[in-house]
């Protein structure tokens, strides 16, 4: 193989065929397609593709026509061409996702594509950030492991508050709650967040991280909206373990809406990610914090000297706090 176009023969699946594109078709898809998608009975193409070599690393495109989108099929175009680039010789099969297209993004995890080359910048095919992500050959079929899985049902609830993922129509309610002094004060940095890393939380990042197995960030609703957020940092599979951090708003405090999010949190840890400790830590003079992690079934093991760092430059001591799922 050499630099440059990248081309696979005709591939032929149960549901559509993937073939050379003409020279003369023109399709929205924002790059000239080298590879395009038809169904049994031909007509328009539901999908492109544009490959290209480099040193072992066949770097793909895809696009997949707009009627036939939720469908799966840009996982299983990608799946239909890894057999064959792997097949000539290729060492990495990888494609540089916008991070704002998380549609293309679960569909490179469907097809076994893991994200392992991080946040790649104005690596994107529109020259945007990029997710990248590769599939090796030992990966074998199947879709990308995943640390942290989607919520059941889109949700985790308790009937009383319910917990889901940071959405971008929350941009206004998360800047307001993480902008508040009587928040931002408790965090692990005690600075207010700048918009535009509230706009990227809100439109990307919460969602891509999640992905990536780093962190889980959910938005807690009691019934009329947003109050606050709690999440599951640090996931560390191999060592079976997991850090949860949570704030709510002044108007939802002292109504036990913390214990019962920090309760499901907890469970959804311990059953569906596959934790077997979850810990936390307080500054010590936070007893409001304390009490609901008793409350939730936490232990109280120590002080982390020096735990946090503060602006003048010192240390703040911390309370470590851990939940075991023989304890429930």
């Amino acid at each position: 193989m050499s630099d440059g176009v990248y081309l696979v023969e005709t591939v032929t699946t149960s549901a559509f065929t993937l073939r050379a594109a003409d020279a003369d078709l023109k399709l929205d898809c924002g790059f000239e397609p080298g590879i395009a998608a038809f169904g049994p009975g031909e007509g328009e193409p539901w999908g492109a593709m544009a490959l290209r070599e480099a040193d072992g690393t066949v770097s793909a495109r895809f696009w997949v026509a707009p009627e036939r989108r939720g469908r799966k099929l840009g996982a299983a175009m990608l799946r239909a061409v890894a057999g064959p680039v792997f097949a000539t010789g290729a060492k990495r099969f990888e494609t540089r996702a916008p991070v704002r297209e998380l549609a293309a993004i679960r569909s490179a995890m469907r097809a076994g594509f893991r994200p392992d080359a991080g946040i790649i910048r104005g690596g994107a095919w529109d020259g945007s950030d990029a997710l990248g992500l590769g599939l090796l050959p030992e990966y074998g079929h199947g879709p990308a492991p995943r640390a942290l899985p989607d919520l059941p049902g889109g949700e985790l609830t308790d009937g009383t508050v319910s917990l889901r993922t940071l959405r971008p129509d929350d941009f206004e309610d998360h800047l307001r709650h993480r902008a508040s002094p009587d928040v931002y004060s408790g965090a692990a940095l005690q600075l207010p967040p700048s918009v535009g890393e509230i706009a990227d939380m809100c439109e990307w990042r919460a969602a891509i991280d999640w992905l990536r197995g780093r962190s889980a960030l959910m938005v807690v609703d009691d019934g009329t909206g947003y109050r606050g957020t709690i999440g599951l940092y640090d996931v560390a599979r191999v060592v079976g373990t997991a850090m949860i951090g949570y704030d709510l708003s002044a108007g939802a405090r002292g109504k036990g809406y913390a214990t019962r999010a920090v309760r499901l949190v907890c469970r959804w840890a311990f059953t569906e990610v596959g934790v077997d400790r979850v810990w936390a830590g307080t500054d010590v003079h936070n007893a409001a914090s304390q009490a609901v992690l008793r409350r939730a079934g936490f232990r109280l093991e120590g002080i982390a000297r020096g735990g946090l760092p503060t602006l003048d430059g010192t240390r703040r001591d911390t309370l470590s706090w851990a939940a075991l799922s023989r304890d429930t």
